[in-house]
């Protein structure tokens, strides 16, 4: 056996005790950055090959392993841009020259910058990216544009629909009331009233009466006693605005149990107005809030996940890339096809454990100055040899 075997062996080891340092250094410093996964040093052995009777010491390698996949805790916070995920996914967030990246860290604000000449206003994380989405209505994703500031067009109501929940223990000619607003293409309001009256056991009569207060239609529907079910659904209705605007309104589920009467109206269409702030929905729709306090749905966002996630290859500002090892990204919906939830007003806390990354720098100290002990008891051995000379 060479002596100089000794030297490298104890040198290899000193450097990979110094790597895992070194990630247990990135990890302590990253340990209250959002979204960030913990770096880990793995060792493996090289082993040398042996014969006649003297051993060659090999050395040691190391490989630095991500933990992307470990989900980290999540934690509340008062602004509604700052979203996380629960469970399998990534934010699709895009730089300046277009190009698609991945992150956990969706602490999002709105940054206005000058596109083309024209100042546009996106959502941007810390690190500058922009998040994507696809526009409401069809349209290829891009980065996310608020029409911050901006006068909403009015949409005229095109459909609409009824839901009833009639009291069983209504008298009768006991009568309940409701009203649905609805816009023509210039977005002013008209209001259809609906007057309900019990007109005999299990059976209600449904009228719809115009602004004026005339009956536009009239529908009597009858319950089943044993499930409370109406027998038979009543038509749908159209309702036509004075400038010959028309909405088809549907009925819905329509029971009759033993509890309170309740009612859903619902339409589409909005007035003029201007958007206030924005809101993500659990699917990931980005609505815009109106003065009137009216949801408008503007984006669609998706996720991205991989098949090796641990695999993507890390870059500055805590994003990722697609590499050949991780595997294309496939896109879906939150909480749709194994893609996890969004959490809006919550940003993913790191996945460091402070102890654990302690403990780790103790034992990377203590195996640094023993490997560096082995390389200081070479060196004598080697004065000892050359000290025969004397």
């Amino acid at each position: 056996m060479s002596i100089n075997g000794v030297f490298r062996t104890s040198v290899s080891g000193m450097n990979a005790q110094a790597n895992r340092l070194s990630t247990v250094s990135e990890n302590i410093a990253n340990s209250s950055t959002n979204g960030y996964k913990r770096n880990s040093t793995e060792f493996a052995s090289l082993v040398l090959a042996q014969g006649g009777g003297e051993y060659n010491p090999g050395s040691v390698k190391t490989e630095v392993r991500q933990s992307i996949s470990q989900q980290g805790t999540i934690a509340a916070t008062s602004s509604g841009s700052d979203l996380a995920i629960q469970g399998d996914g990534f934010f699709v967030v895009q730089d300046t020259a277009g190009r698609d990246f991945y992150t956990r860290a969706g602490s999002f604000v709105q940054r206005t910058e000058t596109v083309g000449g024209k100042e546009t206003t996106f959502l941007v994380n810390t690190a500058g990216y922009r998040l994507t989405g696809s526009p409401v209505g069809g349209g290829a994703a891009a980065p996310i544009e608020l029409p911050v500031g901006g006068i909403v067009a009015p949409k005229a109501t095109g459909a609409g629909s009824f839901s009833f929940q009639f009291p069983e223990s209504a008298d009768i000619n006991a009568t309940k009331k409701a009203s649905l607003v609805v816009y023509n293409s210039i977005g002013k309001a008209n209001e259809i009233d609906v007057d309900m009256e019990k007109t005999a056991d299990n059976e209600w009569t449904v009228s719809f009466l115009d602004g004026d207060g005339v009956t536009v239609m009239s529908s009597t529907i009858t319950f089943d006693p044993d499930d409370g079910q109406g027998t038979a659904a009543p038509a749908n209705m159209t309702y036509t605005h004075a400038n010959g605007d028309t909405v088809d309104i549907e009925f819905g589920p329509l029971t009759e149990y033993a509890t309170d009467f309740s009612a859903k109206l619902v339409a589409d269409g909005n007035p003029p107005g201007s958007f206030t702030g924005f809101a993500f929905a659990e699917n990931g729709t980005l609505n815009g809030v109106m003065n009137t306090g009216q949801l408008i749905p503007l984006y669609e966002m998706s996720l991205a996940r991989f098949a090796s996630p641990d695999q993507l290859q890390a870059s500055a500002g805590n994003v990722y890339s697609a590499t050949a090892s991780s595997g294309v990204a496939a896109l879906g919906g939150p909480g749709t096809n194994g893609f996890g939830s969004l959490v809006s007003s919550g940003l993913e806390q790191s996945n460091v454990d402070l102890a654990s990354e302690l403990t780790s720098m103790i034992e990377s100290q203590r195996s640094y100055s023993a490997n560096s002990k082995v390389f200081q008891t070479g060196a004598e051995i080697l004065d000892v040899l050359v000290n025969l000379k004397r």
